[in-house]
């Protein structure tokens, strides 16, 4: 083969594969999912190490005697639980044992570490509409390998009260 015809071969290839877009803008631009990240009381959005994180698979939201979790999944299957042990509004510690933060990627858990602490700013709390507005910045770590994973991000949610 002549060493044009390869130049031109690779020149198309990279010409095509430019063109093509990612399987999450062709649903968003077909309707099959929304443009951005949920709607308002439904949206879970985050960036982990510095990565996009949308929970636009699934997202619950349940309520009781003071408390919630918020569990969300994304369409790659890694998942991000918020428990809130208080539901008022302002800045309250993460830790290990209040307010806890969980963060799933291909199987590996990515814990709140002992003696470190996030940060979850409860920016709006509406107990008639059970409408829970917040923002969180935390370091999780995955006890089995050691590797650590920055999670910051926002949420507006609607819950259910669980009796």
């Amino acid at each position: 083969m002549q060493r044009s015809t390869i130049v031109h071969l690779f020149a198309l290839a990279v010409l095509l594969t430019s063109c093509m877009k990612d399987q999450q803008e062709v649903a968003q631009e077909v309707g099959l999912l929304p443009s951005g990240c949920g709607a308002d009381g439904a949206r879970l959005e985050a960036s982990v190490d510095g990565n996009g994180y949308c929970a636009d698979m699934q997202l619950i939201a349940t309520g009781s005697e003071g408390s919630v979790i918020v569990t969300g999944v994304d369409l790659a299957g890694n998942t991000l639980v918020i428990q809130f042990d208080e539901l008022a509004v302002g800045e309250h510690a993460i830790t290990e044992i209040g307010n806890g933060v969980l963060y799933m990627q291909l199987g590996l858990a990515y814990i709140v570490a002992p003696g470190t602490a996030g940060t979850l700013h409860i920016t709006s709390h509406d107990t008639e509409a059970h409408r829970l507005m917040a923002s969180f910045d935390v370091s999780l770590f995955n006890e089995t390998n050691g590797v650590t994973r920055v999670v910051s991000g926002e949420l507006d949610v609607i819950y259910t009260e669980q009796e």
